[in-house]
């Protein structure tokens, strides 16, 4: 943001951008010329999955608000709306649109339950964990409270699971249409036909699998999210391409989509040449890091795992894309596990303590 402040765009933002406490949760001041904080989040009287000892208040999931109107994501959408109509013609525009729905509690106005009432649960393996290694046993301890504690209320309460389910269904779709209402905004303005989008998570989530809830931790289901640029002139609407990248390229490929210089001490790759061709040469798999000394490396067919004790995974997506069988341990592949490892860091920063305010 700063750079395109300094190249004299009119920056502006709302929703979850930031992940600190500087300057207030999720924004960080010298960012923004204009910024919309989150409203905080309501909650009903009760939690509305029937189980007050499981967790806190945010350990819940249901319809709620009544009105779509009363959701924090709402009030983020509507001033991105407020923004794309306003200030035309005058300085470019860069809009930070963060939106905090799928995130606990699983809370989304009922009307967006509807459509998810037969939802099918996620496919599991009841021995997924049986062979994974020590450092993923390590790196999860701890974590495994959200999945037992779901269980147990399952077995209170027959169907909580999934209803969970479809509740975080229901978040997502309410995600989408908010995320609409964007769109629909920036369709009737006149930077329609010149606006880069790019739309993409923070991270992926488990629902179950490996007995697993949440993120924290470097399986596919965690690190694996939607990523969609739209570039006017450069790609070509529609297009998919399967080449594996991870976030450290959105920033080198909006400077470059933009015209900005580059920024010599950004270790990230600019995806342009993907967006002109998917089918371009890309040698790079995408490197995902959980805690320092957890890495995960993904190439096309492989996802390869390495903990900070040295144990290992890794799983072929050809023939494995659930991850069930950790073939790690079989010698046959040392050398997939070989080219992967060269692309793990040589060195690691130390771990930054957390941005609150002194």
């Amino acid at each position: 943001m700063q750079q395109f402040m300094a190249a004299g765009y009119n920056v502006r933002g709302a929703g979850k951008i930031f992940h600190h406490h500087l300057n207030g949760a999720f924004h960080d001041g010298s960012s923004f010329h204009d910024f919309q904080h989150m409203p905080p989040q309501t909650y009903p009287p009760q939690k509305l999955n029937g189980a007050p000892d499981y967790g806190s208040r945010n350990t819940d999931w249901g319809a709620w608000p009544m009105r779509e109107e009363d959701s924090i994501d709402f009030h983020t959408a509507s001033y991105c709306v407020k923004e794309l109509g306003e200030r035309v013609g005058e300085k470019p525009l860069f809009l930070a649109c963060g939106i905090y729905k799928p995130h606990s509690p699983f809370f989304a106005p009922g009307s967006f339950h509807l459509p998810f009432r037969d939802i099918r649960l996620p496919l599991r393996k009841a021995s997924d964990r049986e062979d994974l290694p020590a450092g993923a046993a390590s790196l999860l301890r701890g974590k495994r409270w959200f999945w037992q504690g779901m269980m147990k209320v399952e077995r209170q309460k027959k169907g909580s699971y999934r209803d969970f389910i479809r509740s975080y269904a229901a978040c997502a779709a309410f995600s989408d249409a908010q995320i609409g209402r964007v769109l629909d905004a920036l369709d009737k303005s006149p930077r329609r036909d010149h606006t880069i989008i790019v739309f993409w998570s923070d991270h992926g989530f488990h629902l179950g699998e490996k007995d697993h809830i949440e993120k924290f931790a470097l399986w596919e289901k965690t690190n694996h999210i939607p990523f969609i640029v739209v570039a006017p002139g450069i790609a070509r609407p529609g297009s998919r391409c399967d080449r594996p990248v991870d976030l450290t390229v959105i920033y080198p490929t909006l400077l470059e989509l933009c015209g900005l210089t580059g920024d010599t001490e950004c270790d990230g790759r600019s995806v342009v040449p993907l967006l002109r061709n998917p089918q371009a040469k890309w040698d790079s798999p995408a490197l995902m890091t959980y805690l320092r000394g957890n890495h995960a490396v993904r190439s096309e067919r492989w996802r390869y795992i390495r903990y900070a004790d040295g144990s290992e995974e890794l799983y072929d997506h050809e023939s494995d894309p659930h991850e069930w069988n950790n073939v790690a341990g079989d010698e046959q592949f040392s050398g997939v596990i070989a080219s992967h490892r060269k692309w793990l860091p040589k060195t690691e920063a130390k771990q930054v303590p957390d941005l609150k305010k002194p």
